[in-house]
């Protein structure tokens, strides 16, 4: 496994480092703009291990005004969008939730999350929320993009209503041949890969036990040009064989605005990516 890891967490190009007219800039010399949110948690309760649950619905406000503002394509919620009760309650906490991420007039788009899982199905939370699946694709622009599910356990059975342990996490061999069969047939695309537990590392507790068998898949795709995932919390970024794995900050961490993170992802016409981070949240060029 060849790593080569850099990461660029302040200081970007002029175009994506500043407000008002260079980042309209870069927004019109972009071919695909999106923004994207990880680990909200929202929870009606006390926080706990620095996880200012009852903060995250202003949170996501402020995420859905700045995008509004800058009108992506699209917008994408990494997982973890709620936080583990009692099923009616964490139902009500996905309706609250979901009400505000609802606000961002355009596309949205879900990961779950083994904290969305805590008392919930899988399909409850798909027609909850209205998620499309819990795996799929889409296309934007001339891009592709793909989001995977590793909420499985050992033997493939789903995570649901808390029957897992969050350290044993696994995408299963279905799901792989259903992503070896997109990615072929959108091989001209360039793609962009979404997913909440981490592909990067499966030794570490965030990581996706078989990580390994789905970085072969993506490597030999070919044209995977960035991996986006959540889970980890203080973030991460790593480049296994010329793919970049970009961890993102979760927004539930850390009370007030000033500990909001969320990020706009600028694809440019000249091939660089660039995420421009808000709150605690780092830029990055790839």
């Amino acid at each position: 496994m060849k790593k080569t890891g850099y990461a660029t967490l302040t200081g970007l190009a002029a175009c994506v480092s500043c407000s008002g007219d260079t980042m309209k800039d870069t927004h019109d010399i972009s071919d695909c703009v999106f923004g994207v949110v990880a680990d909200l948690h929202y929870a009606d309760k006390e926080m706990a291990i620095n996880r200012y649950y009852r903060e995250s619905d202003e949170k996501l406000r402020v995420c859905i005004e700045t995008w509004n503002s800058l009108k992506p394509a699209f917008v994408i919620e990494l997982g973890d969008l709620i936080d583990g009760a009692d099923r009616e309650i964490e139902l009500n906490y996905l309706e609250t939730i979901n009400s505000i991420y609802s606000s961002f007039a355009g596309n949205r788009y879900y990961i779950l999350g083994n904290h969305d899982l805590a008392t919930l199905s899988k399909d409850e939370f798909i027609s909850h929320s209205g998620m499309i699946r819990n795996f799929y694709s889409f296309d934007e622009s001339a891009f592709h993009f793909v989001v995977l599910d590793a909420n499985y356990n050992r033997d493939g059975s789903d995570y649901q209503a808390g029957n897992f342990d969050w350290t044993e996490t696994y995408i299963h061999k279905s799901q792989q041949e259903w992503l070896r069969q997109d990615l072929e047939k959108n091989h001209q695309k360039t793609t962009i890969v979404f997913v909440h537990q981490n592909l990067h590392d499966e030794h570490s507790s965030y990581g996706v036990k078989n990580a390994t068998e789905i970085r072969t898949i993506l490597e030999h795709a070919g044209n995977i040009r960035l991996v986006l995932q959540g889970h980890d919390h203080k973030g991460a970024f790593d480049r296994i064989n010329g793919i970049p794995y970009v961890t993102l900050k979760a927004a539930v961490d850390g009370s007030g605005l000033k500990n909001n993170a969320y990020a706009m992802v600028y694809i440019r016409k000249d091939g660089v990516i660039h995420i421009k981070g808000y709150g605690k949240q780092g830029d990055f060029e790839i």
